[in-house]
């Protein structure tokens, strides 16, 4: 309950203590600065978030043995005993001659907690009884961590360099795993040394503007360890190769470079958010005075201040997801300070004295100010309970947004009073219609719109929701891709011999590739791997087992824009020259690692005659290179399986393929892997996430209105923003993935926390006793402008993220600036109707 000037003048909290306190006030300011910007300096970077690493490779040689008996012999015994492992999620195997290959994947948890299940697995291991002359097994549980710098020796003496270099890299500080790729041992003593001597590595390098010619070539692929600056260390392994005395005729050149595209991503994505604050920015201008603009304005690098500072004490690196958060949250956060700021100009225009209505005007307002941060959070929090890969991937979005809507929260209780008892001067809201303000042209339009519709209740509450059925017409016409591709100057191109092809063979095939890649002028550099695949250099492109019939190559072109053209180019003259091979030419993605997109798994009775069904339905509906590993024996759960896999042709998406051809799969037998069943799980999962943030919102709206009804309100305008999430999709042509559920599930909250300000003085003016009708109307215009400068600061704010974020940003900045757009152009008139008609329902007292 709001209190009178003359009761409240004992009251105020914190507000009017930084109020009354000035000096102290500005001090506190100045410190929040520095720490903001000491927090920035220290923070870690990345290019993406680390995924967690709960997958392991296990390998077992036996030199004697075929495939058929590998299978019976060794991979069999050694998934009876894996299956008993209490967190286990997925056994994967293949088995060739003399080598068993299984991909043990745990369910995502703690660190500590993996930990110890491979203490375990391996305890199991060591207890397992395997034929006479099978080698012991080895575990490989850090296979997937990707490499922070990856280099290229040339020349002859590549090998003997790159010794040195390994040896001189490990004395430098922040150094985590050093390994070779290319370099032939001198002997061979053991299976694992006859792979390794199969396994070699050709570079392709254009020194400056001339010819890309081919060297041989060594890799060295250079691990940081997890928590510390990345260009400090690329700056600190660069001195040191540069130091080296290296025999003539060798060269050292960077093929894949993490720190570059780290502080290239960063660097973009940093100045999106710029572009945003300077957007929110003129928002404030053109729908405030300029005092009250510059209150806001000092608001945004206080809260990012405090924000930063959250980071580092909870160990938030800076990366994309990290920043688009800060650039997501740049509306919400300055909702606070312009609700206060909004509160402090009507009470200086109300007539209270600068040193009163300084405090009292946020302190009024402080249940809404405090239940619009709350019900914000809830929006978004409820993501961080996403399990598994996905979970880890996006945990730093709801983190940083509720850290962004916390320091907000604070800002506008603490130094918003203390700005606006120097600057603001009063300002009258939109229900005092006389003024020059722009704006004030749409107030007569508004007016007789909300009039009509309150004359109109049903009418109005059966065209809006008609309109959301309307809007979910276009549901069927949205592409579904589970994460777009990612925009790098890099791809790859895997090669795989039919099984039982010779290292020379592939050899050969891989020369064809290379004479091809030397002709084009878009090609900086490429790392041609023959008997294997190479280091892993991205977080989600898992390496590939060695083997004497598979290659992969990767492509450094000179710029990301060249990779599209070059991608279709190379896939017609390879499908053209490349006969006896499967060569697929692909973008590199984003999101879990997915060998190809389309995968269908087939199991049980009759594979073979399945697998033809699946390939030839795939293959009608225009699937590009359809091909299955039916060639090696492949178990998944301890089951025969035949995975059939595809790519969609370049600029389609792999879910049309499947929509066209599921009706001509097997009625059994078959489950879907790939993009397919990463989207059916997500979209599961969201559901409950959804679920669990509605019942938070309503149960925060039920505790500040103490009212089950007058929450209920409120939520039935949370449906509304679908109708512009919709048709904001259809009309920026944004896939139906990860990142649009995601928006979909927090538009609840954000539409809710922008139009609360409005609920609160509906039951403000009824407190008062002024008639329903009449107490709508006037609350409507009197949080107009809050409503309006919050929702416009948000949306104008996710544009610089919708223009130049990338395809990753596209869907979820669709979702939000249309749904927030739709959603509060109708919930301005909807919400009063809906009071309304409650009310003579007598549902609302």
């Amino acid at each position: 309950m709001d209190l009178p000037p003359s009761s409240a003048a004992s009251k105020g909290g914190i507000t009017r203590f930084f109020v009354e306190h000035r000096l102290l006030g500005w001090l506190t300011m100045f410190a929040v600065l520095v720490w903001g910007w000491l927090a920035f300096q220290s923070l870690p970077q990345q290019e993406d978030p680390t995924f967690p690493t709960h997958d392991a490779v296990l390998v077992t040689v036996h030199p004697l043995l075929d495939a058929a008996q590998m299978e019976q012999e060794v991979t069999a015994p050694l998934e009876a005993a894996l299956a008993r492992l209490p967190t286990l999620e997925k056994l994967q195997s293949q088995s060739r001659d003399s080598i068993s290959t299984i991909v043990i994947r745990l369910q995502a948890d703690r660190k500590e907690v993996i930990g110890e299940q491979w203490r375990k697995t391996r305890e199991i291991l060591q207890a397992i009884t395997l034929p006479e002359g099978c080698e012991a097994p080895r575990l490989e549980t850090d296979y997937q961590l990707p490499a922070t710098l990856l280099f290229a020796v040339l020349g002859a003496e590549a090998g003997p360099a790159a010794d040195v270099i390994e040896k001189e890299l490990r004395s430098v500080s922040n150094t985590g795993r050093i390994r070779q790729f290319g370099h032939a041992p001198e002997q061979i003593a053991s299976f694992e040394d006859m792979v390794a001597a199969s396994y070699s590595v050709r570079t392709l390098h254009r020194a400056e503007d001339g010819p890309l010619k081919p060297w041989a070539s060594v890799l060295v692929a250079v691990e940081m360890k997890a928590g510390n600056n990345i260009h400090d260390f690329k700056e600190a392994v660069l001195a040191r190769t540069g130091s080296l005395r290296l025999p003539e005729g060798v060269k050292v050149i960077t093929v894949s470079d993490q720190p570059a595209a780290t502080a290239h991503r960063i660097g973009e994505f940093l100045r999106c958010f710029i572009e945003a604050v300077l957007v929110v920015v003129l928002v404030a201008l053109l729908l405030m005075d300029w005092r009250t603009a510059l209150v806001v304005a000092v608001a945004i690098p206080l809260t990012i201040a405090m924000t930063l500072g959250g980071m580092a004490a909870l160990g938030v690196p800076l990366q994309q997801i990290s920043i688009a958060a800060l650039i997501i949250s740049l509306g919400m956060l300055v909702d606070d300070p312009v609700v206060a700021s909004d509160g402090i100009n009507r009470e200086l225009a109300d007539g209270q004295p600068r040193g009163i209505a300084a405090w009292l005007g946020p302190f009024k307002l402080r249940r809404a100010i405090f239940f619009g941060t709350l019900i914000n959070i809830v929006a978004f929090l409820p993501l961080a309970l996403l399990p598994g890969d996905m979970g880890a991937f996006i945990i730093s979005l709801p983190v940083v947004i509720t850290l962004a809507l916390v320091s907000s929260r604070i800002v506008s209780m603490t130094f918003i009073p203390l700005l606006g008892y120097y600057l603001l001067r009063g300002q009258k809201g939109f229900d005092a219609a006389s003024g020059s303000h722009p704006l004030h042209r749409l107030i007569p339009f508004y007016k007789s719109t909300l009039q009509h519709a309150l004359r109109r209740p049903l009418f109005t509450i059966i065209a809006a929701y008609g309109l959301l059925g309307c809007s979910t017409a276009l549901i069927p016409f949205f592409g579904k891709q589970f994460f777009p591709v990612a925009e790098r100057n890099q791809f790859l191109i895997d090669l795989r011999l039919p099984e039982g092809s010779s290292i020379e063979q592939t050899q050969k095939v891989n020369a064809q590739i290379s004479d091809r890649l030397q002709k084009e002028e878009a090609v900086q550099s490429a790392v041609v791997v023959s008997g294997g695949g190479t280091p892993m250099f991205y977080y989600n492109v898992l390496p590939r087992q060695p083997a004497a019939n598979v290659a992969q190559v990767l492509v450094n072109t000179r710029h990301a824009e060249d990779v599209p053209a070059l991608i279709v180019h190379l896939r017609e003259v390879f499908d053209r020259e490349i006969q006896d091979a499967l060569c697929l030419v692909k973008q590199i993605e984003q999101g879990p690692a997915l060998e190809t997109p389309i995968q269908i798994e087939i199991s049980g009775g009759d594979i073979p005659a399945k697998t033809a069904q699946v390939r030839q339905a795939l293959t009608v509906a225009g699937a590009y290179k359809v091909h299955d590993d039916s060639d090696v024996i492949t178990r998944i759960d301890q089951q025969r399986t035949v995975t059939v896999k595809a790519l969609a042709p370049f600029g389609m998406l792999a879910s049309g393929i499947l929509n066209k051809a599921r009706t001509s799969f097997p009625a059994s037998g078959i489950a879907f892997g790939g993009e397919e069943r990463e989207l059916t799980t997500s979209q599961r999962e969201m559901e409950r996430v959804l679920k669990i943030s509605l019942a938070l919102i309503a149960l925060a709206m039920m505790v500040q209105f103490r009212s089950v009804m007058k929450s209920l309100v409120v939520m039935l305008t949370v449906p509304l923003g679908l109708t512009g999430a919709f048709a904001g999709m259809a009309a920026t042509h944004a896939s139906f993935g990860f990142m649009a559920l995601i928006g979909i599930v927090s538009l609840a909250g954000v539409i809710v926390s922008h139009i609360i300000v409005l609920s609160d003085f509906i039951e403000e003016e009824r407190a008062g006793g002024v008639e329903l009708e009449t107490a709508l109307m006037r609350a409507a215009l009197v949080r107009l402008r809050a409503v309006l400068a919050t929702v416009f600061a948000t949306v104008c704010g996710l544009i610089p993220l919708a223009v130049t974020g990338g395809e990753l940003w596209r869907p979820l900045t669709a979702v939000h600036i249309f749904g927030l757009l739709f959603g509060t152009v109708l919930t301005l008139v909807l919400l009063p109707v809906l009071y309304l008609q409650f009310a003579r329902w007598r549902w609302i007292r």
